[in-house]
């Protein structure tokens, strides 16, 4: 059993690499109970609520305002009278209504991004630059899915025509993620030939 499990194993890494998949799924598993977990202790009605916590790291909250805030810039730079209506609700004055929940915000492509930047053998430095690059860029486009949904609402566009406007942004989000991942790979790879270069003797 032992033998056929190292056979297995000895063929896998002919293909993929085994210990990238690994670490990426335990980093992208305690990344997403994390938030579970976090979340569980900011709820006021949570059996483990700490205040502590919700009045002063509540990186939950930070990240709606933040897409709120933004994508109602965004919506009167375009030319609509939009208000925000707390806690987590956008609106214009035809009544049109975006509601920003936990399900908008992005948090599991964060952690997906992030998963995999960490589950890869680089400096650390680079590791963090490359993962506030991918958070920003997956922010950017959700502010942006946010402030057309309630331009579209407002105007009564057929946003859900062909698919669901979440599997719209999905798409387009894990599209960017899948070009951040080629550049990284890119950039890891001309920097590892110009680490070989920089050591051939002169």
């Amino acid at each position: 059993m032992v033998m056929v499990t190292m056979n297995i194993k000895a063929n896998l890494r002919r293909y993929i690499d085994v210990d990238f998949f690994l670490r990426f799924f335990f980093l992208l598993m305690a990344l997403y109970f994390f938030n579970v977990c976090y979340i569980a202790v900011i709820e006021k009605q949570g059996m483990v609520y700490s205040a502590f916590l919700d009045h002063n790291f509540n990186y939950i909250l930070w990240i709606k305002d933040s897409l709120l805030y933004t994508s109602n810039s965004i919506v009167r730079a375009l030319g609509v009278h939009s208000s925000i209506y707390f806690p987590d609700h956008l609106r214009t004055i035809n009544g049109a209504w975006v509601e920003v929940a936990y399900g908008c915000l992005g948090i599991n492509l964060f952690c997906f991004w992030v998963a995999f930047v960490l589950a890869n053998k680089e400096p650390f430095k680079r590791k963090i630059t490359w993962c506030i690059a991918g958070v920003i860029g997956i922010w950017f486009i959700n502010t942006w899915r946010i402030a057309i949904l309630l331009i579209a609402f407002n105007n009564r566009w057929k946003v859900n025509a062909v698919l669901h406007h979440e599997t719209k942004f999905n798409i387009i989000a894990y599209s960017l993620i899948i070009f951040m991942i080629y550049l990284f790979i890119k950039d890891g790879k001309r920097r590892l030939m110009q680490g070989r270069v920089n050591k051939v003797p002169v």
